[in-house]
């Protein structure tokens, strides 16, 4: 009975105090206004608010170098010579992508990831993605400005944390963009890393067809330590102009796959999305197997909404024709 007793009151403790760090955590957490106004002049990359001076925007083609415990060591090489060198970041980035226990939405208006189509790959421990391509058309404007807007397809390794990404944006992030279009290639990785890279943005208008991609080209090291180069492109295929970033990663597991992803900030009416009202991420191919390239047939992304709580704007995620010759279509609505 004591034992009973004991278990009853440890229980009745525990709930207390979990009731307690939940009304503290609630009083405690802060809105993304919050957030943004103790971080001025922070600007708002792909899922991450972060310094400024912790975002390296490279030449296309750079390589991002990776030190032997798997976190890039600051050194930027093109075509095989150091063009340049950065420090680790002297804070951590704020993870805007779900906000969660990193703050809380202003009421009325959406910030972080709306809605995806996505895949989780079973994969062994040896073996990655190393390709995910596909297509889509640059939307036309948003008929009122002041949001910031990302398009994108992509990979993260088992955990999330990491992304790799060509992001088309509209709007401007604190760094570069406005009311307009721009296609740039992002490696970023979790939120107390501070680490974020992206090639030099390129100019894309309503209309131009975008084609993404992120390609393992490259693998070394032994298992579990190996590392695995890749290319990440968005490449316009109107302009024939390439913006891309080569990236060494060490001790990933790659095993999710992204169609396509809508991200927004500052969204408070739904005219501030893009005006065709949807996107089709289509042709979508994913393949393991480096070095050959076998394509996973029947694909498997599904649709899934975030909430980021702004307007309801009629956001859905559709996925048909999955398969191995054409590839699957993903069309976001919004």
């Amino acid at each position: 009975m004591k034992s009973v007793i004991n278990h009853r009151i440890l229980t009745s403790a525990a709930l207390f105090l979990f009731g307690v760090s939940g009304i503290l955590n609630a009083q405690t957490a802060k809105s993304y206004s919050q957030l943004k106004a103790e971080h001025p002049g922070w600007i708002q990359i792909p899922g991450e608010l972060i310094r400024p001076d912790c975002v390296h925007q490279v030449p296309s083609g750079a390589q991002i170098e990776m030190g032997s415990d798997g976190q890039p060591n600051g050194d930027v090489t093109l075509k095989g010579e150091l063009i340049a060198h950065f420090d680790a970041c002297p804070e951590a980035a704020i993870d805007t992508r779900h906000l969660g226990s990193q703050g809380m939405q202003d009421p009325g208006t959406g910030n972080g990831w709306v809605e995806a189509s996505q895949w989780e790959l079973s994969l062994a421990a040896t073996d990655n993605i190393d390709w995910v391509s596909g297509f889509w058309h640059v939307p036309t404007f948003p008929a009122e400005g002041g949001a910031l807007i990302y398009l994108f397809n992509g990979i993260e390794p088992s955990g999330g944390g990491w992304i790799l990404q060509p992001v088309l944006q509209y709007g401007n992030n604190g760094a570069f963009g406005g009311d307009y279009f721009v296609v740039a290639s992002w490696f970023v990785g979790p939120k107390g890393s501070g680490i974020a890279v992206v090639s030099t943005p390129q100019p894309a208008s309503p209309g131009h067809l975008i084609f993404g991609i992120t390609q393992q080209t490259g693998v070394s090291g032994v298992f579990p330590n190996t590392t695995l180069t890749y290319l990440v492109d968005g490449y316009n295929e109107n302009t024939g102009q390439p913006s891309a970033i080569n990236v060494n990663t060490t001790g990933l597991h790659w095993v999710s796959a992204y169609a396509g992803v809508l991200e927004a900030y500052n969204v408070t009416s739904c005219s501030q999305y893009p005006g065709s009202g949807l996107n089709h991420f289509y042709q979508t191919l994913v393949a393991h197997g480096y070095p050959s390239v076998d394509y996973l047939t029947p694909e498997e992304f599904f649709g899934a909404q975030y909430g980021n709580g702004g307007p309801e704007c009629g956001f859905s995620v559709s996925v048909s024709g999955n398969g191995s010759k054409s590839g699957s279509t993903s069309t976001l609505t919004y």
